[in-house]
């Protein structure tokens, strides 16, 4: 499915100039993305009988409205790795990753066109709420009467929505009710928070390569993720002294795990 996925990506007609726009887009489509979102997709939509052409329509859409994310993500948070390649905006400049991103937004919603009013209303209310995630996630940094319960609300909007999403959009198509089309929305909802408080933990715990982005930007940028708010409610003392004295990846593994913040952030996950 993520090869079907892949080719129909390299299909998706971008056109060859002005290359200033378009040859970052290329860049970000021909990228090595897991494609979870528009697997997702597909796989709700063929238990629910959806047609397979508009499966791969809004599967496309789906992928591309999440890249668009990331090229502005990556952009706010001066992150130079994405799936194991430089960002568009480390490779080319921060004004052609702003446009190619736009552009991304705008080749998604053409994916759309001719599909059910539904599907194609319930896209951009998803669009709008990973941008007001993002905006959360830039109102938190360095917030330290964040809680846990706001972190959630965040990566709700933030990470749960486009899952969420992709998993209601196969019975949008399947023209199933409403109640389950909410019940496929939860499902995904929750699969996206797990999703985003393990990208967090990795943050810290994982490796560049495996990743494939670069990791360390949520500590110079203040972010509040599940570990720093499990650290300082468990001891907001020694907290603030540590952070106030330390900014290295490797002291905040030693400090996470001498806490056993590390464990219950692994507890939440599982």
């Amino acid at each position: 499915l993520k090869i079907e996925i892949d080719k129909a990506l390299q299909k998706i007609p971008v056109k060859d100039s002005p290359k200033y726009l378009y040859d970052p887009i290329q860049y970000v489509i021909s990228g090595k993305g897991k494609r979870l979102r528009p697997i997702l997709v597909h796989l709700s939509g063929q238990v629910h009988d959806a047609d397979p052409s508009e499966l791969m329509k809004v599967s496309l859409a789906v992928e591309l409205l999440h890249n668009f994310s990331l090229v502005h993500d990556d952009i706010m948070d001066g992150d130079n790795i994405r799936h194991g390649k430089t960002t568009v905006h480390e490779k080319w400049d921060m004004s052609t990753a702003i446009l190619s991103g736009d552009g991304l937004f705008v080749l998604a919603q053409l994916l759309l066109t001719n599909l059910p009013a539904i599907v194609f209303q319930r896209f951009n209310e998803v669009a709008l709420t990973i941008c007001e995630g993002q905006g959360m996630d830039k109102d938190f940094e360095n917030n330290s009467s964040i809680n846990i319960n706001h972190y959630l609300s965040m990566i709700g909007k933030k990470t749960g929505a486009l899952l969420g999403l992709s998993a209601e959009m196969g019975g949008l198509l399947g023209n199933l009710d409403n109640h389950k089309n909410e019940d496929l929305f939860e499902f995904g909802f929750n699969l996206g928070l797990a999703f985003q408080i393990q990208d967090d933990y990795l943050e810290i715990f994982g490796d560049e390569s495996s990743m494939g982005k670069s990791l360390g930007s949520d500590i110079t940028s203040g972010k509040q993720t599940v570990l720093t708010i499990l650290a300082r409610e468990k001891d907001p003392v020694s907290w603030d002294n540590f952070v106030s004295s330390n900014s290295d990846i490797q002291e905040y593994k030693e400090y996470y795990e001498s806490s056993e913040v590390k464990v219950e952030a692994k507890k939440l996950i599982d």
